[in-house]
């Protein structure tokens, strides 16, 4: 982690779409309350249990985040990619992190104070409507996710995970050269032993394709059939 060279704001050249309801004055505000930092592959952003002082931004990078458990068995909830947030629940709830990030590769970070994000809500009816917009899309994404773990077989648990890490999004983002099989086993809630078994097998019945660390979808529909009997 090292304080990289800032970038103002005003001439952000990947902000997310909420930033482009701010009128100039309300983004140079957010560039005064803002701290940027360059995590390095393999860092850990925020820790589950932290005291939570500020909404942290990805300027560029992507980032895991997954739950931690006392097993040491930690349950991968997804990936975060540019433009998208850390920490928003503790806003207005809890005010600790709920959860652990780590940089999947260098990733820059704004550090916004929780106070001065709370007053542009506030304040700006429209930006604070595109930050609810994309809370109930990642809360959607979470609630599949509970549901997977809770309802499904090992098969299907698996099947929803390589649908997901498999979506356009992540595919441009090359997100398999980032994920060892503990890391996919981690987001299926399986061992690693069953995940390398349950992949040979779907590679050998030609649903999936295995080339080093990269896994493509030949056959989704089928993949997708896996997923629905769970």
């Amino acid at each position: 982690m090292k304080d990289s060279e800032s970038i103002n704001c005003l001439d952000c050249k990947r902000s997310a779409k909420c930033f482009k309801k701010l009128i100039p004055s309300e983004l140079e505000f957010i560039n005064q309350n803002k701290t940027q930092i360059l995590y390095r592959k393999g860092e850990n952003i925020c820790k589950q249990g932290a005291f939570a002082s500020y909404v942290l931004y990805i300027s560029d990078g992507l980032v895991r985040l997954y739950l931690e458990s006392p097993s040491n068995k930690n349950i991968n909830l997804k990936i975060l990619k540019t433009s998208e947030f850390i920490g928003l629940s503790s806003i207005y709830g809890d005010n600790i992190y709920n959860y652990s990030t780590v940089a999947l590769e260098n990733s820059t970070i704004c550090l916004i104070e929780k106070d001065s994000f709370r007053k542009l809500l506030t304040d700006n009816g429209h930006f604070a409507s595109e930050i609810i917009k994309w809370y109930c899309e990642n809360e959607k994404q979470l609630f599949n996710k509970i549901q997977s773990l809770n309802n499904k077989q090992m098969h299907g648990r698996l099947a929803d995970t390589l649908i997901y890490l498999c979506n356009k999004s992540l595919q441009e983002e090359k997100a398999f050269s980032h994920l060892s099989r503990k890391d996919i086993a981690e987001f299926a809630g399986l061992s690693t032993e069953s995940t390398v078994r349950l992949l040979t097998e779907l590679k050998n019945e030609n649903i999936i394709d295995i080339t080093g660390k990269d896994i493509k979808i030949l056959n989704l529909q089928l993949l997708k059939e896996i997923s629905r009997r769970g």
